[in-house]
């Protein structure tokens, strides 16, 4: 037993890692400080935990928090130096009617452009994209450190550990977590990895990229949407009434839960792990593309299509955002660095995510976009699409 325990010490690092020494709900790091240029680990986390601070109750599309975010988002769009693309200035109001409700504050997508440097294919756009929205707030408290402790005790058996071992580590775990603090109840879903993760990850590619005075030949269209937890609305919303051409849209590159990835979180994880999803099923240039950048980059990534496969159980291809997209004939992508054990739990907080490789996500993404963007050509799409963009997804 010992034996097995120690073999997955990993785990259980993991669920005691980066642990808040304070009692009660998350509490954020409010004050803004200012960020650079470049990408950076430590402008991510300046950015996450104002995301993701418990004082927007969850994001829930629709909800006064979720408009603070929204507020944020625009604000930094402009302060960066993007111009506004939205129905009016930088948002796109998201009506629910069609789904029996309206909500008190609008839900809304922010809209900004990066104008491209080519006279001719600036009216062309590679879309960047991430979803701002998460599910709120539970209607009970839990106890936030017997939560993590006993989803990461799953994960163990899910991976082949024994029921006596998982119970085991959870024990000893929980022990150790008690000597530190006493149980502290949480019922915010704070959405730090999904998807404030990819929210942040878009805004410093827009600082980036903004600030290089050498600009990609195609505009770049930084789209965030809202509702995405309700089914793909917001994006679904934006596709349906694009507030620029639909045809000048060449290629959609969708981040979404891109903070985690170590191999505590998943099956093979790691500094390198990466999940693409969708990456040629419209155009198997956008994939050879996607394979060259990542080969210059400082610390390549090892992708993972796996989830990509037709027919595959998990339906990733038709759970994000950039299959709003696809479903139109636009050759798309979704990266993400994978599930873990606090996915849709009020354990996703900030704390947990690892910056660095959120940085290189970051960086990866944003020299995609740029090699898209100055291609001499539209990415070719070599894969009919569906006959009917609003019949239903198959994965």
């Amino acid at each position: 037993m010992l034996r097995v325990l120690r073999h997955l010490s990993w785990l259980a690092a993991a669920a005691l890692a980066c642990v808040p020494a304070t009692s009660g709900a998350q509490t954020a790091q409010t004050t803004a400080a200012a960020t650079s240029p470049a990408i950076s680990a430590a402008d991510l986390r300046v950015r996450l935990y104002l995301i993701a601070d418990d004082s927007l109750k969850g994001r829930l599309a629709g909800s006064a928090g979720d408009s603070v975010a929204t507020a944020y988002i625009a604000a930094e769009f402009a302060r960066v130096g993007l111009e506004p693309a939205g129905e009016s200035g930088w948002f796109q109001t998201v009506h629910f009617k069609e789904r029996g409700r309206e909500p008190v504050t609008p839900a809304r997508n922010v809209i900004g452009v990066l104008r491209g440097s080519d006279p001719v294919l600036r009216n062309e756009y590679v879309v960047m994209s991430a979803h701002n929205d998460h599910v709120g707030v539970a209607r009970q408290a839990v106890d936030h450190d017997a939560l993590r402790v006993t989803n990461f005790a799953a994960a163990m058996r899910k991976r082949g550990a024994t029921a006596a071992a998982a119970q085991a580590w959870a024990t000893h775990a929980l022990d150790s977590i008690r000597s530190l603090r006493a149980p502290r109840q949480d019922s915010i879903f704070n959405g730090a990895d999904d998807d404030g993760s990819g929210t942040v990850a878009l805004l410093e590619i827009a600082e980036a990229m903004s600030a290089n005075p050498i600009k990609p030949k195609r505009s770049i269209l930084f789209i965030s949407h809202t509702a995405e937890e309700e089914g793909l609305y917001g994006s679904e919303w934006f596709t349906d009434h694009p507030t620029v051409p639909r045809d000048s849209l060449v290629a959609e590159l969708d981040m979404d839960m891109v903070g985690r990835g170590s191999a505590a979180d998943v099956e093979h994880g790691g500094p390198a792990y990466l999940e693409l999803i969708g990456t040629r099923r419209l155009s198997t240039e956008l994939g050879d593309v996607a394979e060259k950048v990542d080969a210059t980059e400082a610390i390549p990534f090892k992708f993972n299509y796996a989830f990509d496969a037709p027919g595959d159980r998990e339906q990733y291809y038709c759970r994000a955002d950039h299959y709003s997209y696809a479903r139109f004939g636009v050759p798309s992508i979704n990266f993400s660095r994978g599930d873990h054990p606090d996915y849709h739990e009020v354990t996703d907080e900030p704390q947990y995510i690892d910056y660095d490789a959120l940085a290189r996500v970051a960086v990866y993404v944003r020299d995609l976009a740029v090699a898209l963007a100055n291609l001499d050509h539209r990415v070719a799409i070599d894969h009919a699409k569906q006959n009917d963009p609003h019949a239903g997804c198959v994965q």
